[in-house]
This record gives C-alpha cells, sequence and structure tokens, in this order.
C-alpha cells in the first residue's frame, strides 16, 4: 500500500513538474518580424490585418502566443535583433546573410513560385551589340530600387569587370517596381535590365513579345527569394510547433489568402544551408571591395 502511494505521489510529481514546465515554455512569447520592403505590391493595411490573424490561427491550436512585428529598413532589424526581440524572421536572403551567420539561424522556409527559377538574370535587346557584362561599359542599365541583392550583384559583377563602382562603369536607372526594368529594355529605353526570373516570366506571359525580343547574358540563381527563417533564440520546442504549424495553416482558406497576398505558390521547408548562395555573394562582394580599396590608395 505504501509503496503504491509512493509511485502515485511521484508520478504526480513528475505531471505537475512537466505541467509547470510547459506552462513556463508557453508563457514565453515566439516573436515574429517582417520586412516590409520585401512586401512591395501589397496594400500595408491588408497585410497587417491578414498577418494578425493568420499568426492567431497558427498559435490557436497549439496554445502558444505569437507577437509580429513589422520593420522598414534594416537597421531597425539589426537592433531588434541585438535587443534578443526576434525568434522568427521573414526576409528577403540577402538581407538574411547581411544579419547572420550560418550557425546563428535554425531551420524555416522558403517562398517559391511553381516552375520558375528563383534568382536574378540579366537582359538586354536580342539585336544589341551586348554580349556579356564588359559590353554594358558606358551604357544605361536599370534595376529594382531599394533592393539589396540587385545592388550586391551588380556591385560585384562591376568591380570584377573593371575594378570600379558601378556609378563609374555604367548609368544605373533605377525603377520601383520589377517589371518596370522589363520593359525598359523592351521599349529602348535602356540597354540593359536586371530583373528577377519571376518577373521575367510575367512579363513573357503579358507580352509574347518579350520573349521574342529580349534575350539574357548573365543570372544568378538561389533557391528562394524570401525565408521565413528561425533564429538561434527560438525556443527548441517551438521550432517544430511552427514549421508543422505554418504548414497546416498555408492549406486553409486563410493561409492561401496569405499566400495570394505574397504572390507565392508554396512554402519550401529549408535549413540555413539555403543561403549559401547569398553568403558567397556578399563574400566575393566583401572580397572585391577591399582589393579595389587597396590598389586605389
Amino acid at each position: 500500500m505504501k509503496r503504491r502511494i509512493f509511485l502515485s505521489a511521484i508520478t504526480l510529481l513528475v505531471i505537475f513538474s512537466g505541467w509547470r514546465a510547459l506552462a513556463a515554455q508557453q508563457e514565453v512569447p515566439v516573436n515574429m518580424g517582417f520586412y516590409l520592403p520585401a512586401i512591395r505590391d501589397a496594400n500595408m493595411a491588408d497585410l497587417k490585418v491578414s498577418l494578425g490573424v493568420w499568426t492567431e490561427e497558427i498559435a490557436k491550436p497549439y496554445n502558444i502566443r505569437i507577437h509580429t512585428s513589422s520593420y522598414v529598413d534594416i537597421d531597425s532589424v539589426r537592433q531588434a535583433l541585438q535587443r534578443d526581440e526576434l525568434n522568427f524572421i521573414n526576409a528577403p536572403g540577402m538581407e538574411l546573410a547581411e544579419l547572420f551567420r550560418p550557425e546563428e539561424l535554425r531551420n524555416g522556409y522558403a517562398r517559391r513560385r511553381l516552375g520558375v527559377d528563383e534568382g536574378l538574370v540579366l537582359v538586354v535587346a536580342k539585336n544589341s551589340a551586348i554580349h556579356d557584362f564588359a559590353d554594358l561599359r558606358g551604357r544605361k542599365v536599370s534595376h529594382l530600387s531599394d533592393d539589396r541583392l540587385s545592388s550586391y550583384f551588380l556591385e560585384t559583377q562591376c568591380l570584377k569587370t573593371s575594378g570600379k563602382d558601378c556609378s563609374d562603369f555604367f548609368r544605373l536607372r533605377e525603377e520601383k517596381r520589377d517589371i518596370q526594368s522589363v520593359y525598359s529594355v523592351f521599349f529602348g529605353r535602356t540597354d540593359a535590365a536586371l530583373v528577377q526570373f519571376s518577373t521575367l516570366r510575367i512579363a513573357e506571359d503579358l507580352n509574347p513579345q518579350v520573349a521574342s525580343r529580349l534575350r539574357k547574358i548573365l543570372d544568378w540563381k538561389a533557391s528562394a527569394l524570401i525565408f521565413g527563417m528561425m533564429t538561434r533564440q527560438t525556443n527548441a520546442s517551438h521550432r517544430k510547433l511552427i514549421l508543422d504549424s505554418v504548414r497546416e495553416v498555408m492549406k486553409t482558406p486563410r493561409g492561401r489568402q496569405l499566400l495570394e497576398l505574397f504572390k507565392t505558390d508554396y512554402l519550401q521547408p529549408v535549413d540555413a544551408d539555403a543561403l549559401k548562395p547569398y553568403w558567397s555573394l556578399l563574400d566575393e562582394y566583401s572580397q572585391l571591395r577591399r582589393s579595389s580599396q587597396e590598389k586605389n590608395r
């Protein structure tokens, strides 16, 4: 009898301890951050409402608290990270590569589109005399404004080709929308345009003449352009909950609505290795920049 009471007491203690640990774990919120410059075409009011409802639906089945924050520039994200305020960050791969080292990120997901390569492509008019990057010297080149990946890629190519900044190699024209860069080459306003593969596909679908009148001369590929990644501050038990719940919510009408808002067909699970092309580009740029500065001393 005493042994049975003793075992019952031990069982209750284990259950109580487990309950307390779970309760303590649930009291720690998951802080999700969204980098707004990556969401260019969405209505901000609609976006914030959708994100609020979406995170509530993620949290509800698992009884966890989720807080969302939005950021308008990379410095504000960096400051939030320094204060340990973010467990999960949704941002372009280039910004993530600037903010984190590989060991500082956990797993997450990539935003993908069906049947489209992810990355950048440099296009020119098919009948032009431009065949490689060196031929762009003195020409007019358009790209998406306030896009760090485009800037790093172009500056890397300029440094590699001429040892100079792009501002000294050709004339830059920035566009607020990526598809405007495609049309700037199509209508002869610029000599070349650096755009996303998905943008070029959209332009070709809207106007088949785009495919027949433009030619690709250079590209850069990655597994995705936008990611949602967990930081090392994320509680280990929360990682699986978040990924599982995101996957399930994406099957709901609300989830599909959010995918449409983000112009995404599906989410692909990834780990930090998915950002390797971005870290490689950043390293190449940094090395070329140092070499250029040493030569100009």
